[in-house]
């Protein structure tokens, strides 16, 4: 590679991890303006934060299994008025496929807001892959609508992802239920319910099939034990099934389980 070729790919790399700062700072302060005449709730101006190690039998994303291997990932946030920053890393720590250089580093930004019953959340997940020589994956930028509203003692939520930036008419939509319960004053008990669905850029990206199809059927449950108010463990499983006939036979693994335990603080 010639030192020309070098310098301009590390000044589209810098204008690129720039314009990755000032986008979701624009975006999300758009939609704090359209819901700044909402009734808040009083949570919304506390401030909080926090961080988890999560030990994990591999790395499921939007129901596909991105790497089989055992993986740490540790993440921090930071909340305050209704924004969280969060910063998160997968890390494999054996080499069991071809998948386990999938290195995936992850920052997102998110403004939760209430109206009414209804929460809503946007937010903007910058996604920095570190490439292997067999992967040539390339960051990129998801833009996301997350909204939830109570039904009794459930959550009834819906998610809707949209790649910004390297594959853009990529959309993934997720619906389902869920379900939070105190136990008793250190023991929480939560899961849910959902259905994926997909368009065929998004397909033919990830899959390799060129449909829009309904993609998966999962659950996932956990169980969270407070050592101390601010000290916890999280045992926790995942169960994701592709449901289309089709996107299955190019999956080498069309139904994923993922358990871990994860240990972390909260202020």
């Amino acid at each position: 590679m010639s030192r020309t070729t070098q310098d301009s790919r590390t000044s589209l790399a810098r204008i690129w991890v720039n314009a990755t700062i000032a986008a979701p700072l624009a975006i999300v302060l758009f939609w704090s303006c359209g819901f700044a005449q909402k009734s808040p709730n009083p949570t919304e101006d506390s401030f909080s934060y926090g961080a988890e190690t999560d030990f994990n039998s591999g790395y499921i994303w939007h129901g596909l299994l991105v790497n089989d291997a055992p993986s740490v990932q540790p993440s921090a946030w930071v909340s305050m008025s209704g924004f969280t920053f969060a910063v998160w890393t997968s890390i494999p720590l054996t080499k069991t496929s071809d998948r386990e250089q999938l290195n995936a580093n992850f920052l997102s930004l998110t403004y939760g807001r209430n109206w009414k019953k209804l929460t809503i959340e946007p937010s903007i997940e910058t996604y920095l892959n570190r490439r292997s020589a067999a992967s040539d994956d390339p960051n990129t930028i998801e833009v996301s609508l997350k909204l939830s509203l109570p039904a009794g003692p459930f959550q009834v939520f819906t998610t809707h992802s949209f790649d910004a930036l390297a594959y853009r008419g990529a959309y993934f939509g997720e619906a389902g239920v869920s379900y939070e319960r105190h136990l008793n004053k250190k023991t929480e008990l939560a899961f849910s319910f959902y259905s994926g669905w997909a368009s065929r850029e998004f397909n033919d990206v990830y899959i390799g099939v060129r449909k829009p199809a309904f993609n998966l059927i999962g659950a996932d449950a956990s169980l969270s034990y407070y050592l101390t108010p601010y000290l916890y463990f999280r045992p926790h499983f995942e169960f994701n099934r592709i449901a289309d006939r089709r996107l299955r036979q190019y999956l080498d693994t069309p139904t994923v389980i993922n358990s871990g335990l994860a240990l972390g603080f909260e202020f």
